[in-house]
């Protein structure tokens, strides 16, 4: 069974305005990537972010909650850098998308197709105390498949019946 189908995958339908990121928004990811890399764990491995998730959750976890830190800082940098590993596989870009929501980081394709906000889907299964990170990978492996394979759309259709004429 796929991890989640078409209509359960993360996505916003309809935001109401998409944009590029602009010079500080990039610095804050390339600022949240290095913590996960400066930690030790390859940026552009999803096994490897799979296990800094693990590493970093487990030993929030352990700590008695009233003497937790915020987890902020590691959910942002996790975020950051899944949505990098994306970006690098995938036609799949950084932007900033206001919705009803708010304003957040988001991955986009097209004009306005979000598809993922990787930040927010961190820290759904961090605060769901997710204690495994294979989702990271599982995600990953299905969306870089699903971007990556030939596109379905009328325009195939179409080209493949005047192909069978």
């Amino acid at each position: 069974m796929a991890l989640f189908s078409r209509r359960a995958m993360p996505t916003v339908r309809t935001p109401a305005h998409v944009t590029p990121i602009g010079e500080a928004e990039r610095d804050w990811l390339d600022a949240h990537v290095a913590l996960v890399a400066d930690a030790g764990f390859d940026v552009d491995d999803a096994d490897a972010l799979r296990r800094c998730y693990e590493q970093w959750a487990g030993a929030w976890r352990r700590v008695n909650p009233p003497e937790r830190d915020d987890p902020a800082v590691m959910v942002n940098a996790l975020g950051a850098a899944f949505g990098e590993f994306l970006t690098h596989r995938t036609a799949l870009a950084w932007g900033l998308v206001e919705d009803e929501g708010g304003l957040d980081l988001a991955l986009f394709r097209g004009r306005s197709d979000v598809l993922m906000r990787p930040v927010s889907f961190v820290a759904s299964r961090w605060s769901a105390e997710e204690p495994s990170g294979a989702f990271l990978a599982a995600t990953s492996s299905q969306l870089v498949a699903a971007l990556s394979g030939p596109r379905r759309g009328r325009r195939a259709r179409s080209g493949e019946a005047s192909a069978r004429r």
